[in-house]
């Protein structure tokens, strides 16, 4: 056998192998997302943004300052832990929709497919693309993350990864409260 054909036989499934663990990656969101977790941080004043909705409507997070506290999830619909957390989401967001504004920002994704996401898993708060580097403001590493935003405009908590519903009831009734 001659020597190149050694060095494919190793290199290719080694190729594959570094191939498949990027696509696992990306289909979590990333490194910051293979497994949930909760950042340690002083409250500090939220990143005011501005985001058109699919509605058509356009908002900004200091329309809610002063007013309702906000829960902002960043997702995409190619994102397996955000298949897993959409429901939760949908379910929880209903529970405090008369206390709490839920607002989805939509990641690398289209309008298209994340519209079909939301009609499957009946997520009906507001979503919109984040097409102005929303997620960079607040310093995503990956997808989902979800970050808790109290009625004075202060960050105050934050979640890396899909989040259960009874985590994410808790840190919600932790921002009314």
């Amino acid at each position: 056998m001659k020597p190149i054909n050694k060095i494919l036989i190793v290199l290719i499934p080694l190729l594959v192998a570094i191939a498949a663990v990027a696509g696992i990656l990306i289909t979590r969101g990333g490194p910051g997302t293979t497994s949930p977790t909760t950042t340690t941080f002083s409250p500090r004043n939220a990143s005011d943004f501005q985001l058109e909705l699919f509605s058509g409507k356009t908002i900004r997070l200091s329309d809610f300052k002063g007013k309702t506290p906000v829960v902002i999830n960043f997702w995409a619909s190619w994102c397996g832990p955000c298949r897993a957390e959409a429901p939760t989401l949908a379910k929880v967001s209903k529970t405090f929709s008369k206390r709490v504004k839920f607002l989805g920002i939509v990641i690398n994704d289209s309008q298209t497919n994340a519209e079909a996401f939301m009609k499957e898993f009946g997520i009906d708060y507001d979503n919109g693309l984040d097409t102005s580097k929303i997620g960079d403001a607040y310093g995503i590493t990956g997808i989902p993350e979800t970050f808790w935003i109290d009625k004075n405009g202060q960050l105050v908590d934050h979640w890396i990864g899909a989040i259960e519903e009874a985590n994410l009831v808790q840190r919600t009734n932790n921002l009314i409260q």
